[in-house]
């Protein structure tokens, strides 16, 4: 999270927090639009799916990730300084156990729950594979079906609290905890807007709006959450969020829409995309060695309107050269 510290419970518009406000809901699109886009191909009876690759592609970099990030925690805790958050913290202060614990019931560090969560939908994807795969009418039936399952529970359980606060009721009914929810209902929806996109009718300019609009809803919905002295101030940055939600699909759309559908990647597009995960597993520990090891945590907080974009620059830099350069070391390809 890149939103700066305030002195008071009420900033301004124009303030310090909200340039890290701004900065940090810009790129709240990227992990709905990732499960969207993830569903739109995964999902695809066109394309081959195989469990175990696909397991092995994102598990074994992740475990390598984690040893690295448990031996950077030991050193940057016996240097004084905090580890990167999350289970492994101060892992010289674990037992055994806790370790395990930690790292079995995760993330073992704050960014990984992404992987946690990619690989708990790869395990599901040979159950909806045989939906997507059937004929029609059936196919488009049970996928409405799955999709009203999971708005129903989105909407009792993620946006009755953004909506109402405290005023939102605070037990469920058990059976709606058990209906597909979260992530692999967008996973889902990829693929339906994906599939059927030649029924969509609205203007392709419409999307563009739409993704303006939820952006701005999700930084006013802070900005306003902060200005009240709420305690829950960054729970518009949720992903399930109406605002969130919003920009996601806006974005997600407009480019789904392209009138030319898909065209030939430039080769500079595929070494990026290559090296993506591989960034996305480190960009953490780049990120918090600059704020705690260099000048640029304390520029962040005093004038973020340099600092921020100094640490954003910095870290999306030095994570693609590391990348590249574990690239160029074959036998590490496929374990890191």
């Amino acid at each position: 999270m890149v939103v700066v510290a305030w002195q008071d419970s009420t900033p301004d518009l124009w303030s310090k927090f909200n340039v890290g406000n701004a900065a940090d809901a810009v790129g709240r699109f990227a992990v709905d639009c990732f499960f969207l886009t993830s569903g739109a191909l995964l999902l695809d009876p066109a394309r081959r799916f195989r469990l175990g690759p696909q397991l092995r592609r994102v598990a074994w970099p992740t475990l390598t990730w984690i040893v690295v990030y448990l031996a950077a925690n030991v050193a940057l805790n016996a240097a004084g300084l905090i580890g990167v958050q999350k289970g492994l913290r101060d892992p010289a202060a674990m037992s055994t156990e806790e370790i395990v614990r930690a790292l079995l019931a995760g993330p073992a560090v704050y960014h990984l729950w992404f992987v946690y969560v990619l690989l708990a939908i790869y395990l599901v994807v040979p159950l909806l594979r045989p939906i997507t795969e059937r004929p029609e009418p059936d196919r488009r039936r049970l996928l409405s079906w799955l999709l009203t399952l999971w708005l129903v529970t989105i909407v009792v359980q993620r946006w009755a609290p953004f909506f109402l606060g405290d005023l939102a009721p605070t037990v469920y009914p058990s059976v709606l905890r058990n209906l597909p929810t979260d992530y692999l209902g967008l996973f889902v929806l990829g693929f339906v807007l994906s599939h059927y996109r030649d029924r969509l009718t609205v203007p392709r300019l419409v999307w563009p709006v739409v993704a303006a609009v939820g952006l701005a809803w999700t930084f006013t919905s802070v900005w306003l959450a902060a200005h009240a002295g709420e305690d829950r101030v960054f729970a518009g940055y949720g992903n399930f969020t109406p605002p969130v939600l919003l920009y996601s699909l806006g974005v997600f759309l407009f480019f789904l829409t392209r009138p030319h559908g898909a065209g030939p990647t430039g080769p500079w597009v595929r070494r990026v995309s290559d090296l993506t995960f591989r960034v996305y597993l480190l960009h953490a520990l780049v990120l918090h060695l600059l704020k705690v090891a260099t000048g640029l945590g304390d520029l962040t907080i005093d004038r973020p309107w340099i600092g921020v974009p100094l640490i954003f620059s910095a870290t999306v830099l030095i994570s693609f050269a590391i990348a590249w350069a574990l690239d160029q070391v074959r036998v590490l390809r496929r374990w890191i």
